[in-house]
């Protein structure tokens, strides 16, 4: 069987009796031309604990290193469930190139299980050969994948049989075209980025335009429905970074071009039941202070006129703010609701990112119980704007605090393409799924 072998990575690990098999496994793979990142150990004169090793691997294929992992004890079982511990593993436990196959076609697998003493060094070959060449078949198969992923029951309001999924819904930041902005995921590839979303488990999808002109919203619908998703909002921050269309721009003139490109963000979300949301738009004040307040003035003026059309298309505007390494112009929460009360329209939302509350906010929590009333939609990104998880953020702290606030919305991951798109998105999807299911387990053991 032939298989693309050209920079492909494995990661490898097993406990002391497996080592042997294991160093079979990686000269068979250096063989095909594939790089092997093996964790250890080294040695089998030295007993090891087989759970270390199954998260070393998890790990690394979790971290992007590699494209999936393989993780050998003495049975196989222990490695593969202490694998399956790990959120956004899923092992395969293979013992043949049929369990192989269908490990990757059917589950999506990317950790390869096996058993030293069961799998011989010649029967290795067949079932890492089945395991490299078979893709994922998805289709009906997703929907399967995503019960596995998907909380069950956890009391909500006090109410037992309320899922979060009826609370929450989650969504990630996609781009029709490419930007220099560059918390997006498959910019200048949306159908792949919206396959890829429903894929992963996710409810709903935020866009991120330069010119709603762009696009056509009926390939949009049909781009959407093809893969039962929702659209959650427009973010509009291109039309500043890329036309200067900027609502605190000192040009006049631009404020007015930024007023007209919004009332069309604004056309295209009533179409489709989205939010519109106010973030890089406003751009930055320059000048001396008299001059930022004047651009100040303009731009609450400006919101004002978006928020009374939004109003009679029945369109949420959502005012973000962004941390001041990007802007000064709203940066915090509290910034964020008195340029609300200054426009005069209480119905305006906040959107509170985790990446800028991490910079701006003394306490996220704290800030989340203040303003829970105000808050209509939230960004997840962890404090170096990977996935989350994969900073420092607590998210479970602040998925709590959001449950208990009784916050009933959107959360979407607006995140950096690292290591990659796919990997991204994966990992992006593995954590909502392992920290709804992480919580529901603590409050059912609660109650």
């Amino acid at each position: 069987m032939e298989m693309p072998t050209q920079d492909r990575t494995i990661i490898i690990g097993s406990d002391h009796v497996a080592v042997n098999l294991k160093q079979a496994a990686v000269e068979y793979l250096e063989k095909q031309g594939i790089n092997v990142i093996d964790v250890g150990p080294y040695s089998s004169d030295v007993s090891v604990d087989y759970p270390d090793y199954a998260q070393l691997v998890a790990q690394k294929v979790l971290a992007g290193e590699g494209e999936s992992g393989i993780a050998i004890c003495g049975t196989g079982i222990g490695i593969s469930i202490a694998s399956n511990k790990v959120p956004g593993i899923r092992a395969g436990l293979c013992h043949d190139p049929y369990t192989a196959h269908q490990a990757r076609a059917h589950n999506n697998a990317n950790v390869l299980c096996m058993g030293a003493w069961i799998v011989s060094p010649q029967r290795l070959g067949g079932i890492l050969d089945e395991w490299l060449s078979t893709p994922y078949e998805g289709g009906r198969h997703q929907k399967r994948l995503s019960k596995l992923e998907t909380p069950a029951v956890l009391p909500v309001n006090g109410v037992v049989g309320e899922s979060i999924h009826e609370q929450l819904r989650f969504g990630v930041s996609l781009s029709p075209n490419q930007s220099v902005f560059g918390p997006l995921l498959f910019a200048g590839d949306l159908e792949k980025g919206m396959r890829k979303a429903a894929e992963n488990g996710f409810d709903l999808v935020e866009i991120s335009l330069r010119d709603p002109s762009n696009i056509d919203s009926k390939a949009l619908e049909q781009m959407l429905s093809t893969n039962s998703l929702e659209l959650g909002a427009i973010a509009t921050g291109q039309s500043c970074l890329h036309d200067a269309m900027c609502l605190g721009s000192a040009d006049e003139g631009k404020v007015r071009d930024a007023v007209h490109r919004l009332k069309s963000h604004i056309n295209l979300a009533s179409k489709f039941g989205s939010a519109v949301i106010i973030g890089g738009i406003r751009g930055k004040f320059t000048g001396s202070e008299s001059e930022m307040a004047e651009q100040y003035t303009r731009a609450v003026q400006a919101v004002r006129a978006c928020a009374e059309y939004a109003e009679k298309e029945g369109v949420q505007l959502l005012i973000e703010p962004v941390n001041r390494y990007e802007t000064n112009f709203i940066n915090t929460a509290e910034e964020g609701l008195a340029f609300i009360e200054e426009t005069g329209h209480p119905e305006l939302k906040l959107l509170l990112d985790t990446f800028h509350m991490n910079i701006e906010e003394a306490d996220i929590l704290k800030t989340l119980q203040q303003y829970k009333d105000r808050i209509g939609y939230l960004h997840f990104a962890d404090s170096n704007r990977q996935a989350p998880g994969f900073g420092h953020i607590s998210f479970r702290r602040i998925l709590s605090t959001l449950l208990a606030l009784n916050f009933s919305g959107i959360i979407t991951a607006e995140i950096l393409p690292l290591p990659d798109d796919e990997k991204a998105i994966q990992q992006a999807g593995s954590f909502f799924a392992s920290l709804v299911t992480t919580i529901t387990k603590r409050d059912s053991e609660r109650s």
